[in-house]
């Protein structure tokens, strides 16, 4: 109990009860004793007071100690919790520790793998960059389509073969070829078809000389071997022969089975040249001579072929002018029926009127005019004129049963000949069977799916065909069965041999082939009675040579056709 309330209590005056007691009366004595009760009651209920003051202080005690013995039990609680936290970032900092050294070991082992991978990539890098130059080397030194040297690696080993050459005191030979008839291929059945060719053409010529040799191609159909070391012309010569054989067997390509043959120029270092491009030039020239020549051959550079070349050179110019200048003419050659001699048609043959009047023949400059593209436009003039001259003749009324027309290889097979063909027919107003179109034996065998195609084209048309030559090419029974041919012409050569046993029996067999396939036979160059009287005897139907008349003018034609009336 606190000590305010165990404090004598005092009265008004200052003083405590008891001194105050025995100045009380009776009367004031049941007023004490009330007072004192009074009092006693009011300690009394101070004093329970106190007491529950007392327990109200107890428990607030007890509370307080709870409380703090809740504080001391928190903070027991936070101090294992920060011994968890102390543990726990002891742990972290243990396996940052470990991860550290793992992730710096990881790091190692990923440096050291791209470190392996870099050094390979480099290498690979570099074996690349060598391939790639070796690719390109490569490139640079042959050629894209056959894969063959070009002209610069030929020139390179060319020299080193004249060098060598000229060490040991050897000869070198270079061969210049070109594919005979090519473009007349390529044009008709499309650079694709004429491509596949020239690479056929590449391994027949690789597979037929040795492997010392070198084969190259300069581009278009033009191809060079080179022989590094030679005793003696006759090397190159059997050479030259080889790939003339190899090349004469058709080529399968695409469905069509197409024929080329080569002409070959050989040159001969030192012989002919004494110098790289000497000796290329030489056989270039060689090899247009040999075309010149017929084709399907090969030729040894000599000196006279200098001034061929030149020559050439002069008469492509002149062929431009007179083209231009429209100094071109035809004559006319008589057909007739041999048992009756009536005339029963003539033959167009293409003269070239030069600037000096003289006239030249087709066999002077044609091969020239293929060669140099002129062939189409002077082929194209001579068909329109023939037609016209004809038509004029038919208007006239002199009767003409048909007109030939040599038309070339490379003019057949273009692949605007029948829309010609129908377009002059149409501007000159010719009915089509008066027109007679003459091929070669051995153009029609270039490619035999587009020969067949253009002459069953011609024969709905209702054009005439006629096979030239015949006899000199290399066409079989079924060829001539599965062309739409009207006329088989029996070559002069043959005619002119009938003297012989081997004329006889060449022509007899040709007549025979031509009656039994129910074609026409037409002897050409009859020039002897004697020849005359071979063929009647074998029935052959008609023929054409200087016997009967030389090639005129149309002027004179029309005068023997007169005399036919």
């Amino acid at each position: 109990m606190s000590k305010k309330n165990v404090t004598e209590r005092k009265d008004m005056t200052g003083q405590t009860p008891e001194a105050n007691k025995s100045e009380l009366s009776p009367d004031s004595t049941a007023v004490n004793t009330l007072a004192e009760r009074e009092t006693a009651i009011v300690t009394h209920e101070q004093a329970v007071l106190s007491r529950e003051e007392a327990a109200t202080l107890r428990e607030e005690g007890a509370s307080l100690r709870e409380k703090g013995a809740s504080q001391r039990e928190e903070g027991a609680k936070r101090r294992e919790e920060g011994a968890g936290l102390r543990e726990e970032a002891a742990n972290q900092r243990e396996k940052a520790r470990d991860e550290l050294s793992s992730r710096t070991e990881k790091q190692l082992r990923d440096a050291n793998e791209h470190l392996v991978i870099a050094t390979i990539r480099a290498q690979t890098i570099t074996d690349e960059a060598e391939q790639i130059t070796a690719q390109m080397t490569h490139m640079a030194e042959h050629d894209f389509l056959t894969d063959l040297p070009n002209r610069i690696l030929l020139t390179d080993r060319l020299e080193q073969a004249i060098t060598l050459a000229e060490r040991h005191d050897k000869q070198v030979a270079l061969m210049f070829l070109d594919l005979d008839h090519f473009k007349h291929i390529n044009d008709s059945l499309g650079h694709e078809i004429g491509d596949q060719l020239l690479q056929s053409a590449a391994k027949r010529l690789q597979a037929c000389v040795r492997h010392s040799d070198t084969v190259s191609r300069h581009g278009g159909d033009e191809f060079v071997v080179l022989l590094p070391e030679v005793d003696k012309v006759q090397g190159a010569v059997l050479a030259a022969e080889k790939l003339i054989k190899g090349m004469a067997e058709p080529h399968l390509i695409g469905g069509h089975r197409l024929n080329v043959s080569l002409s070959i120029g050989i040159s001969l270092y030192p012989d002919d040249a004494k110098d790289v491009e000497a000796v290329l030039r030489n056989a270039d020239t060689a090899m247009y001579c040999a075309k010149d020549r017929g084709r399907n051959n090969y030729q040894v550079f000599t000196p006279d072929m200098n001034f061929r070349a030149v020559a050439r050179q002069n008469i492509e110019q002149e062929l431009r002018q007179a083209l231009d200048q429209r100094r071109f003419v035809l004559h006319y050659q008589p057909k007739v029926n041999l048992e009756t001699g009536a005339i029963t048609g003539a033959e167009a043959l293409l003269r070239w009127q030069r600037s000096d009047h003289c006239l030249v023949g087709p066999t002077q400059f044609m091969s020239i005019a293929e060669d140099c593209g002129l062939i189409l436009k002077i082929g194209k003039w001579g068909l329109r004129e023939a037609c016209r001259q004809t038509q004029a003749w038919l208007q006239a009324g002199l009767e003409l049963g048909q007109i030939a027309v040599n038309i070339s290889t490379k003019e057949f097979l273009s692949k605007i000949f029948i829309t010609d063909v129908r377009t002059i027919l149409s501007d000159t107003g010719l009915e089509p069977h008066y027109l007679e179109i003459e091929l070669t034996e051995s153009g029609l065998m270039h490619d035999t799916q587009q020969t067949t195609a253009t002459l069953y084209a011609l024969k709905n048309l209702g054009v005439q065909i006629a096979v030239d030559d015949f006899g000199t090419g290399y066409s079989s029974m079924s060829n001539l069965w599965s062309f739409p041919i009207d006329t088989l012409k029996i070559d002069q050569s043959f005619v002119q041999d009938i003297n012989g046993n081997a004329g006889e029996a060449i022509v007899s067999t040709i007549i025979a082939m031509g009656m039994s396939l129910k074609h026409r036979v037409v002897a050409e160059g009859i020039e002897t009675k004697q020849q005359l009287a071979f063929l009647q005897s074998h029935h052959c139907a008609e023929g054409q040579g200087y016997y009967f008349g030389r090639p005129v003018a149309a002027v004179e034609f029309a005068t023997l056709l007169g005399k036919e009336k």
